[in-house]
This record gives structure tokens, C-alpha cells and sequence, in this order.
């Protein structure tokens, strides 16, 4: 359940199914659009109350309206960016061929979001052009339209367009929200540890056993990869004894924020003893002192060198390979749609080098999963998905738990899995 990107979909739209929603949003929101603005420039021409203002003046009016317009342009992209990142839909169908075109690219989350607003921003342009044309053609040809009119008209239009941008803004956050949460938005790094690692549960004394026996497989002294931690660290400590160095990958700057607390010793930050003791005790010692968990917290602070924001959206989401990689409740719990899910375990699973190790775990058969009483979404995966996914590359150790005991939390079950990529297949001899 660690974050990664926000890039989530929609579960049960198709691709086809996504264009056809954006199809008619953009339809609908165009002639909405449309219609505002127009009536607001119309009223405000025919009201008369800026009649007889001097030309400056208006062109002054004219440049305030472009100011509201555009403070309600830029509600309605940040809007319309967490509508294409979490349903893979948009308002704006020029907005989404770029955005999608970027992702296809494998372009980074910046460079996606610019794409996409660049095509959002080039749609309300064009739309622009018919004010203009309308406006001071009608002053071309009518004695009773001045210039004066034309120019309060688009005013007018412009700030109805401010008013719709800022609605249209409205109305998406308020679709977003009656579904999953947002990570970007809801995410509280301290609800989750609260609400998940006060003490060893069931889904982690699993985990870190399973953990703790398939890191004995893995090559000694060198450097492991924990991707997409969110604000946790104990799965790292059973790495301590055997890595180089450690480094730590997640997409919230607010979850590796939570790990450099621990790492510099703040008081306040979580208590992962409990966690260090059961490591230890999977290790083979009956009962770990005080004294052995204090050595093992301090070997894992020396040991973690790298603090990485990275988004598993992207084709390469860090700039290295490793001998080992780990990954736990993180793809699956990112995402509520399957085909991103492949996506952000492709991309992570190209993290391992030849013959190096992917240590990985989710939730099974979830849709959902509750932190601080807001419900986050699941890939809703099985051993079934990840094996179909690691087996083109991977001889894979999968395993099953079932923990009804988590029912209420959104999942009942786990899977487990330790796979090593195969090395690429040798070029044949020249004769």
C-alpha cells in the first residue's frame, strides 16, 4: 500500500470506452462553454453600462477580462490534469491525444502534464476566433454595432468563460471525489502508519518472513533498490546486513520526507522497533535485545544512501539497474485499473539487471484499501496477473496467504513473490 504515481484509471473502461467518454465530454463542454459565454457578452453589450467609456478604457476592461480568464483557465487545467491521471478521460480531446501521445513516448510526469495542457490551452485559443470574427464583423457591417460594442462584448464573454473554467473546475474535483481518494490530494503519510504499522500485523509477519527467506537469495554486497517505500521503512531492515547501500524510491516528496525523520533521528518520528525486533527474530535470533536492535537501526540509517522521487509511469522510472529490487503493496495499490497496474510492474520489474532479484508482494483480489477512513484503490490482482506478468522474463516463487482478518481494510488475502530475471537469451555462433 506505498504510493507511487497518481496516474490511476478508471476500473472497467476500456481505451475505446475512455476516448468515447472524452468525445462526449468535450462535445458537451464546448457547446456549454459556448453558450456562457455568449450570454454573458451579449448582456453586458446590450445593458449599456460601459456606454460612452472611452476607447483606452475598454481596451483596459478588455485586458482585465483575459486576467479572470485565464486565473480560471489555469483551475480548470490543474482539474483537468487529475481527471486525466486518475480516469485516463478528459473535457478536452486535443488535451488527452497529447497527454496520451506523451505517455506512449514514455515521457516524464512533467513533460505529460505539459503536453496536456498545451493542448487544453490550444483548444480554448481556437475557440477564441469566432468572438473576434463575430464581434467586429458585425461592427463591419451594421452602423448600429460600433467597435466600443464589439470590445465590451468579448470582455463580457471572457469573464462568462472565467466563470465556466472556474465551474468546470468544480464539478471535476467534485466527480474525482465520490470516487477514490487522491494521493496528491488525501494522502497523510502519518494516517497511514497510524492506521497500519502501530504494531506487527498479520499481512507483515507474512511479508517480512517471506521477505526475510527470499533476501538470502539475493547478491551480497551490493546495492538494493526498495521502490515505492511511501513513508515506511520496515521492510528495508532485513536488508541492512546483507547490501552495499540502500536506496529508497517513492513519488510523494511527503513520504520521503517521513523516512528522513527516522533516518536523522527526529523524536517524532515513527516507531519502527517492533518491526526491527520481528526482522530479527525471522533472522533466526529467539530474542532480540534492546542493545541488537538499536546496531540494526543504526547499520540501516549507514546503509540507506539514497533518498528517489520516482514515478513508476515512466518507462525508466530510475536511472540504474540492480542486483536486487524490491517492491511490496505498491504497483497494485497505486492503481484501479489492471493495464496500468502491468504497466508500473514492467517498468519497475526493468529495475532487476540479468540474473538479479525481484522481491514482490500485493494485496489479492482488492479494489479498494481504507487509510484514515478514505478509501484508496487496488488493482484488484491475483498470483494469476503477477505470474503472467514476471513469467516472460522471470523464473518466479509465488505464494498465497489468506488473512481474513484484513477483510475490513478492503483486502483478505496477499501474494508473495521472490522471481530472478533470466539472463538474455545467448546470440547464436557465427559460422
Amino acid at each position: 500500500m506505498n504510493v507511487l504515481s497518481p496516474a490511476l484509471r478508471t476500473p472497467g473502461l476500456s481505451h475505446s470506452r475512455r476516448w468515447l467518454a472524452t468525445l462526449g465530454a468535450t462535445a458537451l463542454s464546448t457547446y456549454a462553454l459556448d453558450a456562457v459565454a455568449t450570454a454573458t457578452g451579449a448582456t453586458l453589450a446590450a445593458s449599456g453600462l460601459l456606454h460612452g467609456t472611452s476607447h483606452g478604457l475598454l481596451l483596459g476592461f478588455l485586458a482585465l477580462s483575459y486576467v479572470a480568464w485565464g486565473a480560471g483557465l489555469r483551475k480548470s487545467l490543474s482539474a483537468n490534469w487529475a481527471l486525466l491521471e486518475r480516469t485516463g478521460t478528459s473535457t478536452n480531446a486535443l488535451s488527452k491525444a497529447a497527454h496520451d501521445l506523451a505517455a506512449l513516448r514514455g515521457w516524464r510526469t512533467r513533460a505529460r502534464r505539459l503536453a496536456g495542457a498545451a493542448g487544453y490551452v490550444a483548444t480554448e485559443l481556437v475557440k477564441e476566433a469566432p468572438y473576434y470574427a463575430g464581434a467586429f464583423g458585425a461592427a463591419l457591417v451594421s452602423d448600429s454595432v460600433s467597435s466600443g460594442h464589439a470590445i465590451v462584448f468579448l470582455a463580457g464573454a471572457n469573464f462568462g468563460a472565467a466563470v465556466y473554467e472556474y465551474g468546470l473546475a468544480g464539478l471535476t474535483r467534485a466527480f474525482l471525489r465520490r470516487g477514490h481518494a487522491s494521493f496528491d490530494a488525501d494522502w497523510v503519510p502519518g494516517e497511514y502508519l497510524e492506521d497500519y504499522y502501530a504494531v506487527v500485523e498479520p499481512d507483515e509477519v507474512e511479508t517480512i518472513a517471506f521477505f526475510a527467506d527470499a533476501i538470502r537469495d539475493t547478491r551480497p554486497d551490493a546495492p538494493i533498490l526498495f521502490f515505492g517505500t511511501g513513508p515506511t521503512l520496515h521492510h528495508v531492515f532485513l536488508s541492512a546486513g546483507r547490501a552495499s547501500e540502500i536506496h529508497l524510491a517513492d513519488y510523494l516528496p511527503q513520504n520521503l520526507a517521513e523516512i528522513e525523520r527516522w533516518l536523522e533521528r527526529d523524536s517524532s518520528a515513527h516507531d519502527w522497533r517492533p518491526f526491527v525486533r520481528y526482522t530479527l527474530e525471522c533472522e533466526g535470533l529467539d530474542a532480540p535485545t534492546d542493545d541488537q536492535l538499536a546496531r540494526r537501526e543504526e547499520l540501516t540509517r549507514a546503509k540507506v544512501t539514497r533518498l528517489l522521487q520516482a514515478d513508476a509511469g515512466d518507462a525508466q522510472p530510475v536511472g540504474e539497474r540492480y542486483a536486487t529490487v524490491v517492491s511490496a503493496y505498491c504497483a497494485d495499490s497505486a492503481t484501479a485499473d489492471r493495464a496500468t497496474w502491468e504497466a508500473y510492474m514492467r517498468h519497475i520489474a526493468g529495475l532487476v539487471e540479468p540474473g538479479g532479484v525481484f522481491i514482490t508482494a500485493a494485496l489479492r483480489r482488492s479494489r479498494s484499501y481504507l487509510v484514515g477512513g478514505k478509501r484508496f484503490p487496488s488493482a484488484d490482482v491475483d498470483e494469476h496477473d503477477l505470474r503472467a506478468v514476471l513469467e516472460p522474463e522471470f523464473d518466479c516463487a509465488i505464494e498465497v496467504r489468506e488473512l481474513p482478518e484484513h477483510a475490513r481494510l478492503g483486502y483478505s488475502g496477499i501474494v508473495l513473490a521472490s522471481a530472478t530475471r533470466r539472463p538474455p537469451a545467448s546470440a547464436p555462433a557465427r559460422a
